[in-house]
């Protein structure tokens, strides 16, 4: 231990002084935003449909995109007139 001064020491290893406190300098950071995607739709290797929605995939052959698609219409009609009726 190397002192300097009347109390100050440089190798204080312990923190035998209490009296001091080391300033505490905490940086704010804002993280680079990703855009994220809402939903994405591809193709496998093997010739079927993937569809992504947030952290869920869902992959499906021809007929099952089919009936997909069927479903969603049936459901933006229901949507249609839900909403003439109002």
């Amino acid at each position: 231990m190397v002192r300097i001064g009347k109390d100050y020491m440089i190798f204080d290893w312990f923190r035998t002084r209490r009296d001091y406190e080391m300033p505490v300098v905490i940086p704010e950071v804002e993280l680079p935003k990703k855009e994220q995607e809402q939903y994405s739709i591809g193709v496998t290797d093997d010739n079927r449909i993937t569809l992504r929605i947030g952290y869920t995939t869902l992959t499906m052959n021809q007929q099952g995109a089919g009936n997909l698609i069927r479903q969603l219409e049936l459901f933006a009609s229901q949507l249609e007139e839900k909403n003439e009726q109002s």
